[in-house]
């Protein structure tokens, strides 16, 4: 076994482990210092930049990394608020717009990381995210909420959380990626092309 290799496994797991630390801690300091910002539209909705940590964990780790600090997201929301079904809708989201952009990411050649990759994957991430979003919403929202009790109900408000869906994504995907091209300026070691 290398000691590339061990030092690699290392470097991942400290990483995850921070990443999704500053998940939890930011979850808790957006609630309580009011910052989560309501969607005009649908009040229901907040928009937050816990997705930018869990985009960085994806660019600088791997997709296991992602989906670990989604999870913490997952997690922390369910503790913090004790709202398990918002928890999961939330880790869902962004979990969702990590795969979006792995899927791309995954298709293009090893060499290149160029301008048509990174929007490619910006987009995919977006798309994916809002189409998902709306599919669990109309399956979801009737089970799990007293006022939309049927998917006809759901399908009203669609368009709002399909907006919501996409300036959030937004903001997880290009956030994500400038921390990332932030970080691989400071520490190019951490750099896994």
């Amino acid at each position: 076994m290398s000691q590339l290799y061990i030092r690699r496994k290392s470097v991942f797991a400290a990483g995850t482990a921070l990443l999704g630390a500053i998940v939890a801690v930011l979850d808790i300091t957006f609630k309580m210092a009011g910052l989560k910002i309501p969607f005009p539209l649908f009040t229901d909705l907040k928009f937050d930049a816990l997705g930018i940590p869990m985009l960085l964990a994806y660019f600088l780790f791997g997709f296991l990394s992602g989906a670990i600090t989604s999870g913490i997201a997952f997690f922390s929301i369910t503790l913090r608020s004790g709202k398990a079904f918002e928890a999961f809708m939330k880790f869902l989201a962004e979990f969702v717009t990590i795969v979006g952009v792995y899927v791309v990411l995954r298709a293009r050649k090893p060499s290149t990381f160029e301008k048509k990759w990174k929007t490619l994957s910006m987009i995919s991430g977006i798309v994916l995210r809002v189409t998902v979003m709306d599919v669990a919403n109309v399956l979801l929202l009737p089970m799990f909420t007293t006022f939309y009790k049927t998917p006809a109900a759901v399908i009203v408000i669609v368009p709002f959380i399909s907006l919501f869906n996409t300036i959030q994504g937004a903001v997880s995907v290009f956030g994500g990626f400038l921390l990332y091209e932030a970080v691989i300026r400071r520490l190019p070691s951490l750099k896994t092309e």
